[in-house]
């Protein structure tokens, strides 16, 4: 009870102000400046020239003014020089701090999509709606890898393959830049636990940081264009990530190439003359520990000097620049929010993430036509869950719930509500669950026991597996729909249900997108982001976390936030090395409860006339798929790659190409993936970069990471 009690309050604190980030950013919309208010107008002058003309005209005072952040959300304005505030926004499922934005579905939800063009779409509605609010930089999207299950930001990433992470948060990116928004990858890396973010030093080995926890960040720059990346809270390999100079420096800048910045997570600091000599360009929420007095004081002791400060803004104000941020006004008159075509493709991308698990004896499609009595129940069918807790949770007091769904989806169908207490039911609610045709068991949690600030449970809370357990005894065609930011324990009551569908949080669309499967009217298009383990110890990460993830102290939320002197850091050993989700359950013969990259649908396809052309520094595949059922829908084409004879330990084998295809019954289609060099790379740890050891390797192309069609072998 404590610990509920802790975790509402947190929640509200998150949702209300985040300790400094928030909701109440709505309150600033009447200061967005007026259109006319540009900026310093040398657009026929490179940015590199403009930034250096602005650098040469401010005092020190608005040089640290200008890295520090504003009223929480912003980077100030220097009305001197003609330089508007700049204001930021969460997150990744859509404009959060301002009034009106659609809720979109979940980052997690995005990667079950398995779709980059579709995903893409998001993003540029979501940028859209971020320039008719006057919000330039979208905090967001987070790719860090789902190490563990219970991570409470697990919702908000993009699953466990950092491959499958990288292209569609990449897609992401270029979605939301084209519409004129500066994204922010987050969070600059290995913050892969919830459970005591600010305190724990995660100790990652060279090897499995370059080949898990950086790949998916490498892509959003490379690949997207992020011209921005957000630091994590926590300590890597024993510095802080906003003053890690090999991160921010070493990799990011000079391997890497970003020419972008870096900000900081909302206290996120811990010193000031290290993060701004090793990379970080801009304090937010405000200026805590990057200030006129503090930067003073250090230029006045030899620790730093005002080139320093330029330093540390320059590539701040050039990415502003060369965005166009300076050059229009803040808030675009012909953009658009929360529009009936927003929401229609909120759907659209809702309905491409659902994974049907499973449908035994073919459950599913619920024919509205046949006059089949539903029940409806369970913990999260009224006010279903639309999105995790903490920095992404957006409140939409329209939301469709699975309830209003249903109802909507089967206008001419009897369909009856039992109100949820726990595993408790009445003779009459026995009596209506016996008597309907079907049961749809809605099962989940809360966004305030799921979210930012702690990790959450990996049993379903509030004894909902035993209600899963008496109902389906009762009623045999019982359904459960989860609504869950990642996996979950399943096997106290998987067994004993016919049909399973993951829905994740899919935002305010989500009972009308569940309706419409449930019916029918829509195939399920998902596949599963990461690997469901049947049980906590399956996951290799496991024996280096935690014992009671879910347990919520204060002290890991407020204590030492941001204050280097309050509490030890201590160490969280990523002792499992690369045996990450799928790589360990294939690599050590563990069987999942669903595998990475498994989904069914209604529908039935086939994979034939597998053909490989050797290029000099790419295979590319050529194969066909054709839908050979009687319904339309989606199939994903996953491409994995094994090395036959390695060095080096290497997991059994690693998704390198994906593809999704969109057939209607009986049509067939063409298609072409390309691996290039580096899908057969490994991170050499004494060369310090990746390396194609010469020999042989097999292609595994299939609909999972445990179903293949095909298997050949190339050399390299």
């Amino acid at each position: 009870m404590l610990e509920n009690f802790l975790r509402m309050e947190v929640f509200k604190r998150i949702v209300g102000d985040e300790f400094g980030r928030a909701d109440t950013a709505a309150s600033v919309l009447e200061k967005v400046e007026d259109a006319d208010f540009l900026g310093r107008k040398d657009g026929n002058k490179p940015a590199e020239q403009r930034v250096e003309h602005l650098l040469a005209e401010m005092t020190l005072e608005e040089k640290v003014r200008f890295a520090g952040g504003y009223e929480q959300m912003a980077i100030q304005r220097i009305e001197r020089l003609g330089l508007p505030t700049i204001w930021c926004s969460d997150a990744t499922s859509g404009l959060r701090c301002f009034p009106g934005g659609t809720a979109f579905l979940a980052g997690v939800a995005m990667a079950a999509s398995w779709d980059p063009d579709l995903i893409e779409g998001v993003g540029a509605l979501i940028g859209e709606e971020f320039r008719a609010t006057g919000v330039s930089i979208l905090l967001g999207p987070g790719v860090n890898m789902y190490r563990v299950p219970t991570c409470g930001r697990n919702f908000e990433y993009m699953g466990e393959d950092p491959y499958l992470a990288g292209k569609i948060s990449s897609a992401y990116i270029r979605g939301a830049q084209s519409s004129g928004v500066l994204t922010t990858v987050k969070h600059f890396v290995a913050n892969n636990s919830d459970y005591d973010r600010h305190k724990t030093d995660s100790v990652v080995d060279e090897r499995t940081l370059h080949e898990i926890y950086l790949p998916a960040f490498k892509m959003a720059v490379q690949e997207g264009g992020s011209w921005g990346v957000m630091n994590a809270y926590n300590p890597v390999n024993g510095t802080y990530a906003s003053e890690n100079a090999t991160l921010l420096k070493t990799i990011l800048r000079e391997k890497w190439g970003f020419k972008g910045f870096v900000i900081s997570d909302w206290n996120s600091l811990y010193s000031t003359v290290p993060a701004i000599k090793n990379g970080l360009n801009l304090e937010m929420p405000r200026d805590k520990w990057i200030n006129y007095r503090t930067v003073t004081e250090a230029i006045e002791s030899g620790e730093l000097t005002e080139a320093d400060i330029e330093d540390m803004i320059r590539p701040l104000m050039l990415a502003l620049f060369k965005a166009g941020v300076y050059d229009r006004p803040q808030i675009d008159p012909k953009a658009k929010i929360d529009t009936p075509e927003h929401l229609a493709y909120a759907e659209k991308a809702a309905e491409s993430a659902v994974v049907l698990l499973k449908n035994d004896g073919q459950l599913l499609p619920i024919d509205p036509a046949a006059g089949k009595r539903i029940v409806v129940m369970g913990r999260t069918a009224v006010k279903t869950t639309t999105g995790g807790g903490g920095s992404s949770y957006m409140h939409r007091p329209k939301s469709v719930d699975i309830l209003g769904g249903v109802k909507a989806a089967f206008p001419e169908t009897r369909v009856d509500h039992v109100p949820f207490r726990q595993d408790q039911l009445n003779a009459e609610e026995v009596e209506i669950i016996r008597g309907a045709d079907v049961v749809i068991l809605a099962a989940g949690f809360y966004a305030w026991e799921e979210s930012e600030c702690f990790d959450r449970a990996w049993v379903l809370p509030e004894r909902q597996p035993e209600l899963i357990q008496t109902v389906s005894a009762i009623n045999p065609n019982t359904v459960v729909v989860l609504s869950v930011g990642g996996g979950v324990e399943t096997e106290r009551w998987v067994h004993h249900v016919p049909a399973v569908l993951h829905t994740f949080y899919l935002g305010e669309v989500v009972g009308a997108v569940v309706g419409r499967v449930l019916s029918g009217a829509v195939s399920p298009g998902g596949k599963l982001p990461f690997t469901m383990a049947k049980r906590w110890e399956d996951f290799e990460a496991t024996k280096y976390y935690v014992d009671r993830p879910e347990t919520v102290k204060l002290k890991h939320i407020r204590g030492g936030q941001g204050n280097p002197n309050r509490r030890k850091v201590w160490q969280m050993v990523y002792g499992e090395g690369l045996r990450v989700g799928y790589r360990n359950f294939d690599t050590a013969g563990i069987e999942p409860q669903f595998a990475f990259g498994h989904g069914l649908g209604y529908t039935s396809f086939e994979l034939s006339d597998l053909s490989i052309e050797h290029g000099r520094d790419s295979v590319n595949l050529t194969l066909t798929v054709k839908n050979v059922g009687e319904q339309p829908g989606a199939e994903v084409v996953q491409v994995y790659v094994h090395d036959v004879e390695a060095s080096v330990f290497r997991p059994e084998k690693e998704l390198k190409a994906f593809r999704k295809v969109y057939l209607a019954p009986g049509e067939s289609k063409q298609i072409s993936l390309t691996l290039e060099a580096k899908a057969f790379a490994f991170y050499d740890i004494d060369r310090h970069d990746w390396w194609v050891e010469p020999g042989e390797f097999e292609l595994l192309v299939g609909t999972s990471s445990r179903e293949f069609a095909f298997r050949t072998k190339v050399k390299r």
